[in-house]
C-alpha cells in the first residue's frame, strides 16, 4: 500500500535563465501529484438512491447524497461519503480531459478503483496515525505548500489558476484532499519506521514463520503472493524450468537436491536474504550446444530480502493494517481490494485445513 509522487522536475528554457516555466513546473508538479488519487456488503447502508449506486453526478442526486451523508464505503464503521468519492473522480476526469499526453486515461472502472482505493487508504492512514499519537499541523502543511508547491509556480494566483484548470478545485480543496494525508502518510511512515528498525533476524523469524505454515499445509503460492518481493510474486513465487549453473550455488545446490513436489525443510540464505524452496517438477532435457541429457528443475521460491527498509516494513504494516479491516463497499460498486481478500481467504483456507489436520 505505498503514496510514492513522481519526481518534480525544473524545467529550463535553453538560453535563458534556469528557473521553472510556471507552466511546464506546475504541470510536471500536478502530473506527479494526480498519482496520490491513485495508489461481505453491508446492504442496509446502501440502499435509498439508484442514482448513488450508479455513480450519478447530477446535483439532485449530490445534493441528497450529501444532505443524508450517504456512504460509498465503510472502513471499520466509518463512512467513505459518497460525496468525497465523486468529487475525486471528477477531479479526475477533468485531470484527463486536460491531459491529453502525458498520461493515458483510465477506464471508468479504473478511476473507480483509484479513487476509492485512495480515500479507503487514507481512512486507515488516519487511524493509524489516532494510534500512534501522529499528528500533521497546518503549519507543517504550510511548510510544505510554501516550499514544495508554490515554488513551481509563478506566484500563488497562477498556482491556483493551475489547479483549478486541471482539477476544478480551489487551492484549499487541492491542498487538503491530496497534499495533506500524502503528507500524513510520510510523516506516519517515517514514524513507524524509526521505532521498527529492521534486522536479519527479524526477516529469518517471519521467513520461518511462513516456512512452518507451508509445512502445515498453507498454500504456497497464496503466501508467496502475499510475501513474495521479488518478480515472481504475482506469479506465486513460479521460477520456471531452469538448468545447472544459473541459480546462485546455495539455491542452486538445494534446488537440484529437492525430489518432485518436495518443499525443503529449511530456509535457504543467499546474498539476497532468506528463500523458502520448492521444487514441483524435474527433467531431462538436451544440451542445445552439446546434446547432452542435463538435468532441469521446475522450482517456485519466496524471498525475504535481508536489509529491509522502513518503507518496506511500513507497507507491510499496512497490508497487515488491511487484512484484518472490515471494509463494506456500496453495491453495484466495484471493490478494489477484492483481490487483496481473496488472497486472505486463501490464506485463511490454508490455516483452516491446518487446524483439521491437527484434530
Amino acid at each position: 500500500m505505498e503514496n510514492e509522487n513522481k519526481p518534480i522536475e525544473e524545467v529550463q528554457d535553453q538560453g535563458e535563465k534556469k528557473t521553472p516555466s510556471s507552466r511546464n513546473a506546475g504541470t510536471m508538479l500536478l502530473l506527479g501529484l494526480v498519482v496520490a488519487l491513485i495508489v461481505g456488503v453491508g446492504a442496509l447502508y446502501f440502499v435509498g438512491v439508484r442514482g448513488v449506486k450508479s455513480q450519478s453526478q447530477t446535483p439532485v442526486v449530490m445534493k441528497i447524497a450529501q444532505v443524508f451523508h450517504l456512504p460509498i464505503a465503510k472502513v471499520n464503521g466509518e463512512s467513505v461519503l459518497y460525496t468525497d468519492f465523486i468529487d475525486n473522480v471528477q477531479a479526475m476526469q477533468h485531470f484527463y480531459d486536460t491531459d491529453t499526453e502525458s498520461l493515458p486515461r483510465p477506464t471508468d472502472e479504473e478511476m473507480s478503483d483509484y479513487v476509492l482505493s485512495r480515500l479507503i487508504i487514507n481512512k486507515l492512514v488516519a487511524d493509524s496515525a489516532k494510534e500512534m499519537d501522529v499528528t500533521l499541523s497546518q503549519e507543517e502543511v504550510d511548510k510544505v505548500v510554501d516550499e514544495q508547491i508554490l515554488p513551481n509556480f509563478e506566484n500563488r494566483e497562477k498556482a491556483e489558476e493551475e489547479i483549478k484548470n486541471r482539477y476544478g478545485w480551489s487551492f484549499d480543496t487541492f491542498v487538503n484532499t491530496i497534499v495533506r494525508p500524502t503528507e500524513l502518510e510520510k510523516k506516519l511512515s517515517e514514524t513507524y519506521a524509526a521505532a521498527h528498525e529492521p534486522d536479519d533476524e527479524t526477516t529469518k523469524a517471519q521467513a520461518q514463520s511462513v516456512l512452518e505454515q507451508i509445512k502445515n499445509g498453507g498454500d504456497f503460492e497464496a503466501l508467496a503472493k502475499q510475501y513474495g518481493s521479488d518478480g515472481t510474486k504475482d506469479q506465486g513465487g513460479d521460477l520456471g524450468w531452469f538448468g545447472k549453473g544459473v541459480m546462485i550455488p546455495e539455491f542452486e545446490e538445494v534446488a537440484f537436491a529437492l525430489e518432485k513436489g518436495e518443499l525443503n525443510s529449511e530456509l535457504v540464505k543467499t546474498e539476497f536474504g532468506y528463500h523458502i524452496i520448492r521444487v514441483d517438477d524435474k527433467r531431462m532435457t538436451a544440451n542445445e550446444e552439446t546434446g547432452v541429457e542435463e538435468e532441469e528443475v521446475k522450482a517456485r521460491h519466496i524471498l525475504f530480502p535481508v536489509g529491509t527498509t522502513g518503507a518496506d516494513l511500513f507497507r507491510d504494516y499496512m497490508n497487515g493494517q488491511l487484512s484484518k479491516s472490515n471494509i463494506q463497499v456500496a453495491e453495484g460498486i466495484h471493490n478494489p481490494f477484492e483481490e487483496f481478500f481473496a488472497q486472505q481467504q486463501a490464506l485463511e483456507s490454508g490455516d483452516t485445513q491446518e487446524q483439521n489436520q491437527d484434530k
